[in-house]
């Protein structure tokens, strides 16, 4: 057993009190740190792995609110929206599901590797650990990290991504070439349409509305095609059955996705992904969009 073994197994079996942290002062100090020093340091970072510790947490009790429908207060009638607007600080319900969605990798990583995973590192993985295991995943991220601190080589969002893609695909990964420049696993083929949508200066491109089912009930906590109340939409586009985005629109927006995945080093396919999801909970857009388009001061 390692003495950082030891450490780690010792700091999760104490629990975290504030006044653990040092007190912030100026020290001229030099030189190697001597034991008081490096008592302190370890207290530091405990701090930092009890807050990243906190993030799965709180992804976790979230899940346990919804699922077991402990949001509709008192009363019974309190939405999931109008709890966290009352109890989690308005965020929205799209952000209260990827926080769900991604607790349970962030929470093994914390065990396989004894110390917590940033969070755009489990992001970066949850994908997978949702087509494989949660345990296998954390168990490759484990040794992704042992390799990147024996080699002395920085373990970044860019290099956990490439792993991502390797153990996607199901190639076994050489860990030496995950710190190399992006590189993404050869694309798997793409069903072509029948007859493919042209791009052109102002032309529609025509699409089908998907609908979604409501709340299923309790291990059914996605909120996908719910409006605010928990409720299945109802909008007129879902009783026309189709609609119209023109390819001006597809470019602008594809042009977008593309920039955004380079910049957080991602493939525009995961990019968009995640932008339908996002999208999925409508009632963020919609409130925007009633927002600059009401009547208002300066508005006609």
């Amino acid at each position: 057993m390692t003495a950082g073994t030891s450490l780690g197994k010792r700091d999760r079996a104490r629990a975290f009190v504030p006044d653990l942290i040092p007190e912030p002062a100026d020290r001229d100090r030099t030189g190697p740190l001597d034991a008081r020093e490096q008592r302190d340091l370890e207290r530091i970072h405990e701090a930092r792995d009890n807050h990243q510790n906190a993030r799965w947490m709180r992804g976790k009790a979230l899940e346990a609110a919804f699922r077991r429908r402990l949001y509709r207060g008192e009363d019974g009638t309190r939405t999931r929206q109008g709890y966290l607007d009352d109890e989690w600080d308005g965020i929205s319900e799209s952000a209260a599901y990827l926080e769900i969605r991604e607790w349970r990798l962030a929470a093994q990583i914390a065990d396989t590797c004894e110390r917590p995973a940033p969070d755009s590192h489990v992001r970066a993985l949850v994908d997978v650990a949702e087509a494989q295991d949660h345990q296998t995943v954390a168990r490759w991220y484990a040794e992704l990290r042992r390799h990147g601190q024996e080699s002395g080589r920085r373990v970044t969002a860019e290099v956990v991504a490439n792993l991502a893609d390797y153990l996607m695909s199901g190639s076994m990964p050489e860990l030496d070439t995950l710190f190399a420049p992006r590189q993404l696993p050869p694309a798997k083929p793409r069903k072509q349409p029948s007859e493919p949508a042209k791009r052109s200066a102002g032309g529609p491109v025509a699409g089908k509305v998907v609908t979604h089912s409501g709340d299923s009930g309790e291990g059914s906590f996605q909120n996908f095609g719910m409006n605010r109340d928990g409720e299945p939409a109802d909008s007129p586009a879902t009783e026309s059955g189709s609609w119209t985005l023109s390819a001006t629109h597809i470019d602008q927006l594809s042009a977008w996705l593309a920039v955004q995945a380079q910049k957080a080093g991602i493939s525009p396919d995961r990019a968009a992904d995640f932008l339908m999801e996002a999208l999925a909970n409508d009632a963020p857009l919609r409130d925007w969009i009633q927002a600059h388009t009401e009547p208002g001061p300066g508005r006609t």
